[in-house]
């Protein structure tokens, strides 16, 4: 079977319950003879007459209960109580959810068993989807339940009554799947500019598998091509967006060429309408499926095809443990189906690109002459002559390219941070100003306002310099309401709106004569395209003291060019930050794979993600020391730290701290492992301290 890169020999530690098998380790330890015995019902429990025993995975989030328990099934659950189902179960003196992933005729537990509490709708984890959660968890350190709870949405016990579940109820988990034949849709002529991409769209109309790292240029319509590859494939597919943006972005489109067969699945619907949208995936009522980053568990049987769009994206990954990111599940999800993966986006990722450099994933790009019909990107280095404003915010040229933008249409401002003031230093020797109390950044929320922390918001009335003494101070970081500010006062005439997080994001703008303001992430999109876009803060954001600032500089940047207008209509961007840094360049020759190609070379002459598996452990010094200690690192593997995460993290244990293990990717399996093995025996909590572990993190800083 084919390995993922990111586990080269390592054998993936598959999930496939047999339900003759199925929970033979769960009580493994308790009886030392090994025999197989009859279950002994629990207050003279009438039992199923055939499997009476399920094998249930419950809902607790505990490393060492990360098993299935054996449960009596009850005559009266004995229909209802089926593999998929979810079930009420009591569980150290208290009912929790499970769900049943075997039946089967005896249990290894030689003592009385529970009974089943009650069995709560219709099967709703396929056995694929149980697989896979089974394999995310063991990958990422984490739990089955965990996953599980992110792969089923809540019951909606008035939903469920409204879906029919005959299908389901008559087919089982594990019968053939249906396969869905859809006449291919002429496609986009842009493909003819995308070598390679006419075989790949033959192999998805003929059910052959393919695995593909896609490239869009800047002028393509990501919905549009999408939807084209969607249209090929032959039998059910998932296409998976970062978010709501995303989404909105695509949902037109799908539902203009998918009307009787797409689901959308969001955790921003209300549970009643993300309940429904699932069942009738489940039930297999729709077999084309668009949603954010659960979407990735969607409950079809067999896909023909996953597609995982701008993987880069911080969005893809889960918040919550175990942190998984979509496209990883997605690679691991084609590996166990055998279904064709395209990773795509206008940008490519380092891990995309690994996977090309292994050979698992095929690259599909356009070719130069469609990458330069993007707009034009200009530079310092464009500017003619001597600049005097080259090191102020925004230079000469960048004016020019927004003067010029505002007559054919809106134009887009791209700044690194939200507020007014940020952060400021000392007039006098630089110092940037921090707070007494908490040792967070000083900043002002508007012109007229007072100082404050940005962080705990206590009010400095009398400021003056630690180091110098001076009263004097200046701003180090413009946010985009003084952006919006300055930009007002230079264009009285014109409307400049503001769209970041602090605000509120706007979605989209008309084609009016507008100046759009907008934090890194949350620019809108443009009726006809922005005539322009002024990329400001570049400098500061390729600085930022993170593994992969360059990474996602690189990426929004990307992206916000394929906001603006092509160059034969007009399209022009400014880009302000060091015009000689490889990242400008990348942009300005519109070659995001060659950028990421020599970022890969960088990692992997450091031995930094993804060429190699990383395990990030926060919490008390006294436990991460203790949790390294019983993960007992191999020779080869690099341990970082433990280092403070602030300035309690002194030597006498209080406070947070961080210890970063660095391991071969043939390691991997193995790092997860005993990773998984310090949070079961190191106590969650010390010394008010929670510890956390992230198992290949975005960022190496947790």
């Amino acid at each position: 079977m084919d390995q993922l890169p990111l586990d080269e020999g390592v054998v993936n530690p598959a999930f496939q319950p047999d339900p003759a098998t199925a929970g033979k380790s769960d009580r493994r330890g308790q009886r030392g003879d090994g025999v197989k015995r009859r279950a002994k019902p629990k207050n003279d429990v009438v039992l199923a007459g055939i499997n009476p025993i399920a094998a249930v995975i419950v809902d607790v989030n505990v490393p060492s209960l990360d098993h299935t328990f054996d449960y009596l099934v009850p005559e009266k659950l004995a229909a209802t109580a089926v593999p998929g189902a979810r079930v009420r179960v009591r569980f150290a003196g208290r009912l929790v959810d499970g769900y049943i992933l075997a039946r089967r005729a005896e249990s290894e537990h030689s003592g009385r068993l529970a009974a089943l509490n009650r069995v709560l709708g219709g099967p709703v984890l396929t056995e694929e989807v149980g697989q896979l959660a089974r394999l995310v968890a063991d990958r990422y350190a984490g739990t089955m339940s965990e996953v599980l709870r992110d792969a089923i949405p809540p019951r909606h016990a008035a939903t469920e009554k409204t879906v029919a579940h005959a299908a389901s109820a008559d087919a089982g988990l594990g019968d053939e799947p249906s396969k869905c034949e859809r006449p291919p849709e002429p496609v986009s002529r842009s493909w003819e500019h995308y070598p390679g991409a006419g075989t790949f769209l033959q192999q998805l109309h003929g059910g052959d598998q393919a695995r593909i790292a896609l490239t869009l240029a800047a002028v393509e319509d990501p919905a549009v091509m999408v939807a084209d590859l969607a249209s090929a494939a032959v039998g059910p597919v998932i296409v998976v967006v970062p978010d709501v943006a995303d989404l909105e972005q695509f949902e037109p489109v799908f539902r203009r060429r998918f009307p009787n067969e797409l689901a959308v699945l969001s955790a921003a619907d209300t549970p009643a309408a993300r309940y429904r949208q699932f069942l009738m995936v489940r039930t297999g009522q729709r077999t084309m499926v668009l949603g954010t980053r659960s979407a990735v568990f969607a409950p079809v049987d067999d896909p023909a095809l996953i597609i995982v769009w701008d993987d880069s994206d911080d969005s893809l990954v889960d918040p919550r443990a175990p942190g998984w990111h979509a496209r990883e599940v997605a690679a691991l999800r084609s590996l166990e189906t055998n279904s064709s993966l395209v990773i795509g986006g206008h940008f490519q990722s380092v891990e995309t690109a690994r996977m090309v450099s292994r050979r698992w994933l095929q690259e599909i790009q356009a070719d130069r002459t469609r990458r330069q019909e993007g707009a034009k990107v200009s530079t310092m280095a464009n500017a003619r002559g001597a600049d005097p404003s080259a090191n102020a915010r925004i230079p000469q040229f960048a004016w020019q390219v927004l003067r010029k933008g505002l007559l054919h249409g809106p134009v887009l401002v791209q700044v690194a941070r939200g507020g007014y003031l940020p952060s400021v230093a000392c007039q006098q020797c630089r110092t940037v100003a921090i707070c007494q109390q908490c040792t967070g950044p000083l900043g002002r929320s508007s012109g007229s306002s007072q100082l404050a922390c940005q962080w705990c918001g206590i009010s400095v009335e009398d400021f003056h310099c630690a180091e110098c003494g001076a009263r004097e101070l200046r701003a180090v970081r413009l946010g985009s309401h003084r952006t919006a500010e300055e930009l007002q006062a230079a264009f009285p005439d014109v409307t400049v709106r503001v769209s970041g997080s602090d605000t509120g994001v706007i979605r989209s703008v008309s084609s009016e004569r507008d100046i759009v303001v907008a934090t890194v992430g949350a620019e809108p999109v443009a009726e006809d395209g922005y005539a322009a876009a002024v990329l400001l803060d570049g400098n500061a954001m390729l600085a930022r003291a993170d593994l992969r600032s360059e990474e996602q500089t690189v990426r929004r940047w990307f992206n916000s060019v394929a906001l603006v207008r092509p160059v034969n209509a007009g399209g022009a961007v400014a880009v302000t930050a060091d015009p000689a840094h490889r990242a400008v360049q990348a942009l300005v020759r519109a070659d995001p794979t060659g950028w990421a190609s020599r970022e890969l070379a960088d990692r992997e002459a450091t031995g930094l993600p993804p060429a190699s598996r990383a395990a990030v452990i926060l919490g008390a010094l006294s436990a991460v020391t203790e949790f390294l200690r019983v993960c007992e690192p191999r020779e080869t593997w690099r341990v970082l730290g433990p280092t403070s995460v602030d300035d309690g993290g002194d030597k006498d244990g209080s406070g947070e701290v961080r210890a970063v293990v660095l391991a071969p990717i043939q390691d991997g399996a193995l790092l997860a492992a005993q990773a998984k093995l310090g949070l079961a025996m190191v106590p969650a909590m010390t010394d008010g301290v929670r510890l956390r572990l992230r198992i290949d993190p975005t960022s190496l800083l947790g």
